[in-house]
C-alpha cells in the first residue's frame, strides 16, 4: 500500500478528524510498517505475476475499488510472493495482500479498541479458568508480585516457587511479537540474580511452567515447544476455522516463532502435516532441517484442538471476532491453550494453506467495505 495523506472527508468535524489521525498513527501506521518489512523479506523468493493475472486481480477488486483506489490500496507485489506457492485449484486473485488485510480486514474484525486493552496474558487465568493451559507460577502486575490466585507475595516467595518448579518461562504479558523478552530460567543452570534482575527491569510479566510436549511433536524439533496456530473468525453468528498450521523451531532453538527463525507447515483436517513448510522469507522446505519428513507427523487429538478454539472463539468474540490461537500438545496428548493473538499472522497461513478466506472471500469483503469505519473514512477523504 502506498503512502497517502490522511485527509478529512467532506463534512467531518475537526474533533472526529483529530481522533481518526491519532488512531491511525497509534494503531494502523505500525501495522503498515511491519507489513512492508515482511514483504521485503518475501520478495527474495517471488515470481512476477503475468499481465493476464494482473487483469484477473483487477477484475476481482473492481466491485470495491476504482482503478485509482486500487493503485493506492493494493500492493501487487504480494501477489508475486503468493504466485510462488500457488497450488492447483487456487485463484491468485483470492490471496489477500497483507497490508490491506492488516489495515482494514484485521482492524475491522479484530476491533483494536476492545482487543488491545484486554489482550493481557495475566488475564488468561480469568478468561480460561476452565481450560487446560500451562500452570501459572507467579505474576507481576503494576509492580506487585502475585501468585496464581492473584494474592500478593514477596520476592523470596517468587524465588522459592521457581526453585521448587525447577524450570520456568517468564514472559511479558503484552505485545510479545516474535518471542521478544522471554526468559527461560532453570534452577539447575541459572543464577537467582538473573531472575531478580529480569523482574526488576521488566513491566508486567507472567511466569509459567514449561510444557513438556508430546513425543510426536518433539520429532520435529525437541528443543522448542512446537505450537499449533489456528485462525478463527466469527461471521454472521458462526465460528469459521480459516486455517491451521504448526510452527516449528530449528537448529536447537527454544522458540518456534515464524519471524524468529522458525518454519511453518499446514495441517490437514485429519491432523497430518502437509508435505512442505515455509519460513519467514517464503523459502520452501521439503523436510525439516532435522531430517523429519513433515507428512510423517500427525498432531495427536487434532479434532480436540479444533473444538477447543471454536468453543473459545465465542467467548472471546466480544473482544475480537478474528483470533489466531496458539496451542500445544502435552506429553499425554491433551491440547493446551498457550496464547491468543488479535492481530497479524496472515503470512504463515497463506504460505502454507493458500487464500485465507477461499469461498468466503466475497462475503468477508462485502461486510468490510459496507461496515468498516476506518476504510470508508479513508475512501471518503480520497473523493
Amino acid at each position: 500500500m502506498k503512502d497517502f495523506e490522511l485527509k478529512p472527508f467532506p463534512g467531518e468535524s475537526s474533533v472526529s478528524y483529530d481522533k481518526r489521525k491519532a488512531y491511525y498513527h497509534r494503531v494502523l501506521s505500525p501495522r503498515l510498517a511491519y507489513g512492508r518489512d515482511c514483504l521485503d523479506n518475501k520478495l527474495k523468493n517471488s515470481t512476477p505475476i503475468s499481465a493476464s493475472e494482473r487483469e484477473e486481480i483487477d477484475a476481482f477488486w473492481a466491485p470495491y475499488l476504482t482503478p485509482e483506489q486500487r493503485d493506492k490500496f493494493i500492493d501487487y507485489r504480494y501477489y508475486d510472493v503468493y504466485k510462488k506457492v500457488l497450488r492447483p485449484g487456487e485463484k491468485i486473485c483470492e490471496y489477500m495482500p497483507e497490508d490491506f488485510y492488516a489495515l482494514f480486514i484485521d482492524e475491522y474484525f479484530g476491533n483494536p479498541q476492545h482487543s488491545f486493552p484486554t489482550d493481557d496474558k495475566n488475564l488468561y487465568d480469568l478468561y480460561y479458568h476452565d481450560i487446560k493451559r500451562p500452570r501459572t507460577i507467579f505474576r507481576k502486575v503494576s509492580g506487585l508480585l502475585l501468585d496464581e490466585k492473584y494474592d500478593e507475595i514477596t520476592l523470596d516467595d517468587v524465588l522459592a516457587m521457581s526453585r521448587e518448579q525447577g524450570e520456568v518461562i517468564v514472559k511479558p504479558t503484552r505485545f510479545t511479537r516474535s518471542g521478544r523478552g522471554l526468559l527461560f530460567w532453570d534452577s539447575g543452570r541459572n543464577d537467582e540474580k538473573e531472575l531478580k534482575d529480569y523482574l526488576q527491569s521488566s513491566g508486567d510479566v507472567v511466569c509459567q511452567e514449561v510444557v513438556k510436549q508430546h513425543p510426536e511433536l518433539s520429532r520435529l524439533n525437541a528443543s522448542s515447544l512446537n505450537t499449533i496456530r489456528i485462525m478463527t473468525m466469527m461471521l454472521h453468528g458462526k465460528v469459521h476455522v480459516l486455517s491451521s498450521c504448526i510452527r516449528m523451531g530449528i537448529a536447537g532453538s527454544k522458540v518456534d516463532n515464524f519471524t524468529n527463525g522458525g518454519i511453518g507447515s499446514g495441517i490437514k483436517p485429519n491432523g497430518q502435516l502437509k508435505n512442505e513448510a515455509y519460513d519467514y522469507q517464503a523459502n520452501r522446505y521439503d523436510k525439516h532441517p532435522s531430517g523429519t519428513i513433515f507428512e510423517s507427523v500427525t498432531i495427536p487429538n487434532f479434532d480436540e484442538c479444533i473444538e477447543m478454539v471454536k468453543y473459545l472463539a465465542k467467548r472471546i468474540s466480544i473482544m475480537s471476532r478474528l483470533v489466531s490461537w496458539d496451542l500445544a500438545i502435552d506429553e499425554s496428548g491433551h491440547p493446551l491453550i498457550i496464547e491468543m493473538n488479535f492481530a497479524g499472522g496472515l503470512d504463515i497461513h497463506q504460505l502454507c494453506n493458500g487464500p485465507i478466506y477461499r469461498d468466503m472471500t466475497r462475503e468477508v469483503l462485502d461486510e468490510v467495505f459496507k461496515n468498516a469505519y476506518t476504510l470508508n473514512a479513508i475512501l471518503k477523504s480520497m473523493q
